[in-house]
């Protein structure tokens, strides 16, 4: 079964996003997936692979970006709050005297 744009595959030992994919013209063709890297050590890595080739190759989940726009944002205090705490953990993890 081939991916759909958005969702998160294990591919190559690795997990991506899958940013494209361009389905066969023709019967006993390949699906071409263009996909960027998600772990650490090849964040952002942009890999193209021939999706019916990968030997290790399976979808983790299809959620995607435009199912989580759906279902909306948090409300702003909320989002404040949060991006609060971030600065504050930044503030209080460079400067120990605070």
């Amino acid at each position: 079964m081939a991916p759909t744009k958005g969702c998160v595959v294990h591919c190559r030992s690795h997990h991506h996003l899958v940013e494209e994919v361009w389905l066969p013209e023709e019967d006993g063709l390949d699906t071409v997936v263009r996909l960027a890297c998600l772990d650490d050590d090849a964040n952002g890595q942009i890999t193209e692979v021939f999706w019916e080739r990968e030997v290790d190759a399976r979808v983790l989940g299809q959620s995607t970006w435009e199912t989580i726009g759906q279902r909306g944002f948090d409300d702003p205090r909320v989002f404040s709050s949060y991006l609060h705490t971030l600065q504050w953990n930044c503030v209080t993890a460079t400067d120990p005297g605070l």
